[in-house]
């Protein structure tokens, strides 16, 4: 059968693929964006999407382009899909969530073609694809905005996988569909960093579906095959270190546990993986490792005992049964890069299943059909439909998490109460609603949780000021230096609070405190030099300025401030001195480019 044949016949499928994840998922149309990654991505991000010019811009640049400094994250064309909606919707979250429900469909449309294509029965394949697109596991992908990028994945991994089957099984056009499928690769690997490790879904085909021998795996023919898929992730990893001067870049970023823990960690996370899959019961955004239960005695030697069993079914259906070998090899390659090996940002988080969990549903489909086929096909093929119905409640009760900031993190902090990023984020959604009362509640308990970060005791310094309650906010000013008498970024926040308060007095002393722990906190000197010279008193705004520069040579606030004073005073040629050696070191502000512009002329300089 010819593919756009076999597409064509596929209609009806299709159409009741589209209509579940229609029932199940129409509900997000009405979803707001949420403050993890959605208002990075794309809520404030306005400047970047509105330019369609931005396309070509979003190869050169890491994922979160404007509004975080990581930059180990590489995701051209999730940024381009983005670009893409906001041409159409401007910042409607609408728009954004009915393109994730119709990328899903053509995913499990996808997957439908590609199941059908490995076992040749299109009801097994129709509702092992019913269950990929109704499983509780990929409500986080779909009704999450910002896990848009698992979706692509799985799409283009999809893709990658049918058009290989294809090119084995059209002789009179093996070079198209090998074109198809590297063409589909790329376009994966340039969503995805963790792509990359599915290239091996492809000779695995080859070795357990296809029964080829290592020898015929390594002929000149058949590596003539895989090079471009290999020339393919050479330039990505070319360009990802011309992007980031570095390959990888997550130990840098994420490596709080050494390659030893990690390791250690595996047995836990993987079964954890598992229970998503076979159990997803306890879905949230928050997995924390201390509340694994396969960490514990007796647990950790069950979750061995698992894995085991897990090779020993592989290996069982590498004699039996190639197409459920093949599932299970999928699963595994699929899951390799989400086993915090690489170190993760957070280890476990269930949207990273989305593309493994095509592996899982195949080996349900055709395990089921198998243990059936003997007996009675109506068994089999009714128990699928109650898979398909089970998972489509469990992801209709589980998607109204989604909803907003505010639901989404009081489902974190219901399931996982010690967890502190809960806390934080769903503090920030109040702050942003002028909910003071309730930010400056979470925060304490955030606070309570993490007593040693700094970010915590800024956020709720700022929501004492803002609600106004000022002497809470001193007094979290203070805690803050208690907690680091040697940063003089802690005496620096608190001074210029008092200076917003009309405190003069208050913000002087809390400088001078702060020299005397060390008379080299250089912007202390500016900050003192600053009150001295609004009173009045050069020559003390003089002495502290020439100080912050004597201590640190290059500070250019320090030598645009001196200069200020010194034009003030009438000292034109030192003021001009002071000014442009700061202008060494910093591009000055308007103000000070026009004193040092009026300063040459009036010194007869104006040729500089």
């Amino acid at each position: 059968m010819d593919n756009p044949t076999e597409i064509k016949s596929s209609w009806k499928y299709f159409l009741i693929i589209i209509f579940c994840i229609g029932i199940v998922y129409v509900q997000t149309l009405s979803y707001d964006f949420v403050n993890y990654d959605d208002y990075d991505l794309v809520l404030n991000n306005e400047n970047f999407l509105s330019h369609p010019s931005n396309i070509a811009a979003s190869f050169t640049t890491h994922a979160f382009t404007t509004h975080k400094k990581e930059g180990v994250y590489y995701r051209p064309i999730l940024l381009v899909s983005y670009i893409l909606d906001y041409q159409i919707w401007k910042l409607n979250p609408l728009g954004y969530h009915l393109t994730n429900i119709l990328l899903h469909c053509l995913t499990a449309m996808l997957v439908f073609l590609l199941i059908n294509s490995l076992i040749q029965n299109q009801s097994i394949a129709l509702l092992s694809s019913l269950i990929f697109a109704l499983h509780p596991i990929q409500v986080e992908s779909v009704a999450w905005i910002a896990g848009r990028n698992d979706i692509l994945v799985g799409l283009f991994i999809a893709m990658t996988m049918y058009f290989y089957i294809q090119h084995h099984k059209k002789p009179g056009r093996i070079k198209l569909y090998l074109f198809f499928s590297v063409i589909s690769f790329t376009l994966a690997l340039f969503t995805k960093e963790s792509a990359a490790f599915c290239i091996f879904i492809l000779p695995l085909y080859d070795i357990v579906v296809r029964k080829n021998t290592l020898t015929t795996l390594f002929s000149k023919d058949t590596l003539l095959k895989f090079t471009p898929l290999a020339a393919i992730i050479g330039i990505y990893l070319i360009i990802r270190l011309m992007v980031f001067d570095e390959i990888i870049g997550t130990e840098k970023l994420y490596g709080m546990f050494s390659l030893t823990e990690r390791l250690q960690f595996l047995p836990a996370i993987i079964v954890e993986y598992f229970s998503f899959l076979i159990a997803p019961f306890r879905l949230s955004i928050e997995h924390p490792l201390a509340k694994i239960i396969w960490f514990d005695f007796p647990w950790n030697l069950f979750a061995i005992v698992i894995i085991i069993s897990f090779i020993a079914i592989i290996w069982w259906a590498l004699q039996r049964e190639s197409i459920l070998a093949f599932a299970l090899s999928w699963l595994s390659v699929c899951l390799f890069p989400a086993l915090n090996i690489f170190p993760l940002a957070v280890p476990i988080l269930e949207h990273r299943l989305y593309t493994a969990s095509i592996g899982f549903v195949l080996f349900i489909g055709m395990g089921i059909y198998q243990m059936f086929k003997s007996h009675t096909q109506f068994a089999g093929r009714l128990l699928l439909v109650l898979l398909v119905v089970a998972c489509g409640i469990g992801s209709f009760i589980r998607i109204p998490v989604w909803r907003n900031s505010e639901s989404l993190w009081m489902d974190a902090i219901n399931k996982a109460p010690t967890v502190h990023r809960a806390y934080f984020n769903l503090a920030g959604y109040y702050f942003d609603l002028r909910q003071y009362n309730k930010t400056i509640e979470l925060l304490n308990k955030y606070i309570d949780l993490r007593p040693d970060d700094f970010t915590g005791y800024s956020k709720l310094r700022q929501s004492y000021y803002a609600a106004g309650q000022y002497n809470k906010a001193v007094e979290v000013c203070r805690q803050m230096i208690v907690l680091d008498t040697r940063d003089q970024n802690r005496y620096v926040d608190l001074g210029i609070f008092f200076e917003s308060m009309g405190l003069p007095d208050s913000a002087i002393k809390v400088y001078r405190d702060g020299l005397q722990i060390d008379s080299a906190f250089y912007q202390l000197h500016v900050r003192l030099g600053r009150m001295y010279h609004n009173r009045g008193d050069v020559v003390n705004a003089e002495k502290h300025y020439s100080q912050s520069i004597k201590v640190k040579p290059d500070f250019a606030t320090g030598y645009f401030s001196l200069g200020v004073l010194e034009a003030s005073m009438g000292k034109d040629s030192l003021a001009l001195q002071a000014l442009e050696q700061g202008a060494k070191f910093e591009t000055p502000t308007s103000d000070v480019a026009q004193l040092i512009e009026y300063l040459r002329n009036k010194l007869g300089q104006d040729r500089k």
